[in-house]
């Protein structure tokens, strides 16, 4: 499969112990919200030439995969940690497809990018550009019809509608005082 056709989850540079387990940074920093799990295919990237990895990427099996804190994750046919140090460093991918249905009301970030913005009466503001997070929320940055980027948390006092059909977001442009 494509790389540009996935969505990166994790990153790994460190083994943990010696059976091969690997401590894995998840994209996402909050392990709850995390949609990897025991049983998943996942596409492995190396991200340097000392990855045994082939460039195209390969997919493997998690085996069993741990939140704590850290996420310790055991890949199918690692043998030791001499195995694991091998593959290392890489990146963890899943296909889009593959992740399960959000509840009702929840959005997967990765699906509002390229979304249009648009104010509360329908006006077109700009379009979803990227995302990213501060540590207490997630932020949203938002490419204006004017060509600057607008970056606003995600959150209901600026974004209270998201209509995944349509690809819009509903944006509440803040108020400045000086």
């Amino acid at each position: 499969m494509n790389k540009e056709e996935l969505v990166k989850l994790a990153y790994v540079a460190h083994p943990h112990g010696i059976k091969g387990e690997a401590e894995v940074r998840l994209v996402n920093p909050n392990p709850e919200e995390s949609i990897l799990d025991d049983g998943m295919k996942v596409w492995l990237f190396p991200t340097t030439a000392k990855s045994k990895i082939h460039p195209q990427g390969e997919q493997w099996n998690i085996v069993k995969i741990r939140f704590g804190n850290k996420v310790i994750c055991q890949l199918e046919g690692i043998k030791d940690r001499t195995h694991l140090e091998s593959l290392i460093p890489f990146e963890i991918y899943l296909a889009r497809e593959e992740f399960p249905e959000p509840e009702d009301d929840e959005v997967y970030l990765i699906d509002m990018i390229d979304m249009t913005a648009v104010s509360e009466t329908g006006e077109t503001l700009g379009k979803v550009e990227s995302f990213s997070d501060n540590g207490m929320q997630y932020l949203l940055n938002i490419r204006m019809n004017s060509g600057e980027v607008m970056t606003l948390p995600f959150v209901d006092a600026f974004f209270p509608d998201v209509d995944v059909e349509k690809k819009e977001v509903v944006m509440i442009l803040p108020e400045y005082s000086e």
